[in-house]
């Protein structure tokens, strides 16, 4: 992240919660189209001209963070992957990814699969940090096991 000086007459566009942001280009076609939903509540952002973003105006129909899952997801990434054009650089098509459609459970089905995730995102970090302190317990027994 960096500044973003605007000039008068320049029209630079911000990000806003929700929106769905996109990279256009990279040297793989498994990076081109990589998403992101942004879910912060802070200063303007602004987009660069190495992404491109999406925002939704049906706020009462999609659930954000469940879109945010959806756009990392395995699927999705197959949805995108058609759209990487180039040979040394790979390029995302914003018109040919514009004219996908993709269909959307209801509101109350992508909030409950959003907190489902949420929790099993919860429990994995959880278990994580288990897992660390059972290593530096393991480590500890060890080291005075041989003294």
């Amino acid at each position: 992240m960096d500044y973003v000086d605007i000039k008068d007459g320049e029209k630079q566009n911000t990000i806003n919660y929700g929106d769905m942001l996109f990279t256009l280009s990279s040297e793989t076609p498994d990076e081109v189209g990589v998403g992101a939903v942004f879910l912060g509540e802070s200063d303007k952002f602004y987009l660069n001209s190495f992404c491109f973003g999406i925002h939704i105006t049906a706020t009462d129909s999609v659930y954000f963070p469940y879109l945010a899952y959806l756009v990392s997801s395995t699927a999705f990434r197959k949805f995108v992957f058609p759209l990487a054009q180039g040979s040394t650089r790979f390029n995302l098509q914003k018109n040919d990814f514009m004219k996908k459609k993709f269909v959307l459970p209801s509101y109350q089905h992508q909030k409950t699969i959003a907190q489902t995730l949420d929790a099993i995102s919860a429990k994995i970090k959880i278990e994580q940090i288990l897992l660390q302190n059972y290593n530096i317990q393991k480590e500890y027994l060890l080291r005075t096991m041989f003294i």
